[in-house]
């Protein structure tokens, strides 16, 4: 098998890891934090070390991570067989996994303006991955692939049907990679093989996604990855005629409104702040307006828990994951408290020892079973990588 490289940039964060065999050997994570930014590094011996850096550092973080490369595929002397990049963008184009070529390049700056997020960071990875590694095949790993299987009734909107085909208006999710990661670890995990799954994915983008035998059949991001449920700093679910208000009484052009959805919308909105980790922290301390913020965030992620179960008939397994579930016991706690009603009842103190770990924290006697387990968007992408290897 060959050497891949895999870059994963999110909403707040830039991941790289260097896999060898499917093995992790090296492990980059560039992220903002309530100081500033930081980056955690990892190597094959799980050696880790953390720093402060600057944003001039956060933005250039691949030419930092490139020497660390080099040099070990000198020291083993081996070369680097494909570059494998997380791609978030809209469109019946990016729903599946393809080496990106000049005409995938092409259609990505397209849609710059309908994933102001990720779009263009994704594009300067690329062109900064192509510099440093021009030998390598370069694979786009679809965010909305695994929700290719949802049913009409799913992926479509109540709009013209000639309108949705002619401009490509469809329901394509997010966090894919994600879901399909879960997938993958549920039975080693949890021991069980259940058929109906409810994935919520919560970090700095969230998403609920109902699971029929191990199958996309609905999630909550819709078009654009600002839809559904209020996120970090994204607007999630709005009423189309309260945005058209906003945009004649701000007079905003579309592109304005578009990021106005993605950077002035959920918790940042709410509360002035988007982490969750200091919202949690201000809550604890009596802030009336993060305690509001967060009820409003957790309502609606309860919400689509409940609504996920009719497509499915029922629920057998409720997975929390994402980076804020697997941080914080008492985020899981906060979106479990109001589902008792569907079967779900917590173990308090196994729930507390899940902090960055995998396992069930569900009551035995629970009608459903709830288990903390943390994504691995990057290993599912090294899988992704793999079906374009060279021959």
């Amino acid at each position: 098998m060959a050497i891949t490289l895999i870059i994963n940039t999110g909403s707040t964060s830039k991941k790289y890891a260097l896999y060898d065999q499917r093995k992790v050997v090296l492990e980059f994570r560039y992220e903002r934090t309530a100081s500033g930014y930081e980056v955690c590094t990892k190597n094959a011996t799980g050696a880790q070390s953390s720093a402060g850096i600057t944003q001039t550092d956060f933005s250039a973080s691949l030419t930092q991570v490139v020497p660390a490369i080099n040099e070990y595929l000198a020291e083993h002397t081996k070369v680097l067989d494909s570059i494998c990049v997380r791609v978030v963008a809209p469109g019946t184009p990016f729903q599946q996994h393809q080496v990106i070529d000049a005409a995938y390049l092409a259609a990505l700056r397209q849609a710059e303006l309908t994933s102001p997020l990720h779009v263009p960071t994704t594009l300067q990875e690329i062109h900064a991955a192509k510099l440093a590694f021009p030998a390598a095949t370069i694979v786009a790993a679809s965010d909305s692939a695994f929700h290719d299987t949802m049913p009409e009734r799913s992926r479509e909107f109540s709009i013209d049907r000639s309108d949705a085909e002619l401009y490509d208006v469809h329901r394509f999710g997010c966090h894919g990679l994600s879901v399909a990661s879960i997938v993958r670890r549920v039975h080693p995990v949890t021991g069980l093989n259940p058929e109906r799954v409810v994935v919520v994915h919560v970090g700095g983008g969230v998403s609920v996604t109902a699971l029929h035998k191990n199958v996309s059949i609905d999630t909550s991001i819709g078009y654009a990855s600002a839809s559904g449920l209020p996120m970090g700093t994204r607007a999630g679910e709005l009423d189309a005629g309260a945005l058209l208000r906003l945009m004649r009484s701000k007079n905003l052009r579309p592109s304005e409104a578009e990021m106005y959805l993605y950077t002035k919308g959920g918790l940042a909105g709410l509360a002035d702040d988007g982490d969750i980790r200091r919202l949690l922290d201000r809550r604890s301390k009596g802030d009336a307006v993060a305690t509001a913020a967060l009820d409003l965030f957790v309502y609606h992620i309860q919400k689509m828990i409940a609504a996920m179960t009719v497509p499915l008939g029922g629920l057998d397994l409720l997975v929390l994951t994402g980076t804020a579930c697997s941080r914080s016991a008492e985020l899981r706690t906060l979106i479990l408290s109001g589902l008792s009603h569907l079967g779900v009842a917590i173990d308090s103190d196994r729930n507390e020892t899940l902090v960055n770990a995998d396992g069930l924290f569900n009551k035995k006697d629970a009608a459903v079973k709830v288990a903390a387990i943390r994504t691995d968007e990057m290993g599912e992408m090294v899988y992704v990588a793999e079906q374009f290897r060279k021959k």
